[in-house]
């Protein structure tokens, strides 16, 4: 899930339902996969969950609800194969970014 890094080189004065998915995916399979490998502190994997939350709010105000859920899905899914299922570097370094992805697309979100 490294591809989500390259979002935030990007201007923000237009935000595209591409990129709202991509982000709203890449952080849900975060939270996800730290739910299976438990990657976080609680603290840290309880704030990763309100972020996410947060983000599907902001997010669903844009796009709609049953493709979301469909994303949610797919994002639990991924959290099961290779190579997340196995808790790898990969996975954790999955989960980091979704921490870095969800605080700054919800600072870029809230100031819309």
């Amino acid at each position: 899930m490294i591809f989500l890094k390259k979002l935030f080189s990007r201007s923000k004065k237009h935000i595209s339902s591409d990129e709202l998915i991509e982000v709203y995916a890449g952080v849900a399979a975060g939270v996800e996969i730290n739910k299976k490998c438990l990657i976080l502190s609680e603290r840290e994997g309880n704030e990763l969950e309100q972020s996410f939350e947060q983000l599907h709010q902001a997010v669903s105000a844009r796009l709609n609800s049953t493709f979301l859920s469909m994303v949610r899905q797919t994002s639990r899914e991924i959290a099961e194969d290779e190579p997340y299922n196995a808790c790898s570097l990969d996975a954790q370094q999955s989960v980091t970014e979704a921490q870095e992805v969800a605080a700054y697309w919800l600072n870029i979100l809230s100031s819309k």
